[in-house]
């Protein structure tokens, strides 16, 4: 079942959190506009700490272990390249703390707009990277007032460094749901599922359960 523990989690891990549609009305409305059943996305920060947006709460810190018991199971994703030397966490976490101290919201407005946003994205891409390399592109500040759910973790990727400015022009973490996430490897392979469900069963539907883990591509110690 490629079941794992919370305690294994890494600084830098996307975490993909998936509940029921039926009893989720909201998720279902997410998943309906970013096609996927995957209608949350947070990253590990620390060990036992997590950063997410939500439409009640804005930024926050979370304990891992209170945001997985919000949901059915959780899909967790590693990209160690993005948080090697450790120097990459720390900023990260004074990002979080940045924002959160600001009193950052939720993006709400963004996740309206997503599907028509991202259409003219897709249709204007060539562009917009000439403008980049022509030296007329002016980016989005990673840091703002607002963020939905998947935004946060994207711009986590940016701030690190990972993600070069160029390279964001593709990736705007303003366009990236959290499907998009775990389908592309830049953010991380997946792990394996984590749940507080007794004898939970992931849904032999979900989409990633037929992938290999990040230890059976590149080993434990990895």
């Amino acid at each position: 079942m490629k079941m794992m523990l919370a305690s294994e989690l890494h600084a830098g891990d996307v975490l993909l959190c998936y509940k029921d549609a039926k009893i989720d009305p909201i998720g279902k409305g997410i998943s309906r506009v970013t096609n996927s059943e995957y209608t949350h996305a947070a990253i590990c920060i620390s060990s036992g700490t997590a950063a997410e947006a939500t439409v009640r709460g804005g930024v926050s810190k979370v304990e891992i272990e209170d945001l997985i018991k919000r949901y059915d199971h959780v899909a967790v994703f590693r990209q160690p390249d993005a948080w090697q030397p450790p120097e990459r966490v720390q900023a990260v976490n004074a990002f979080i703390d940045s924002i959160v101290t600001s009193g950052a919201k939720y993006n709400l407005r963004d996740v309206v707009t997503f599907k028509k946003r991202n259409e003219i994205h897709q249709l204007s891409l060539t562009d917009q990277l000439h403008a980049y390399f022509n030296g007329t592109y002016a980016p989005a500040p990673v840091e703002k007032g607002s963020y939905f759910c998947s935004e946060l973790v994207a711009s986590c990727f940016v701030v690190t460094g990972f993600l070069d400015p160029s390279a964001a022009v593709v990736y705007k973490s303003d366009l990236t749901s959290p499907g998009a996430l775990g389908r592309d490897p830049t953010f991380g392979t997946f792990c394996g599922y984590v749940s507080t469900v007794p004898n939970y069963s992931v849904p032999a539907t979900d989409e990633f359960i037929n992938h290999s883990t990040f230890n059976e591509i590149f080993g434990s110690g990895a």
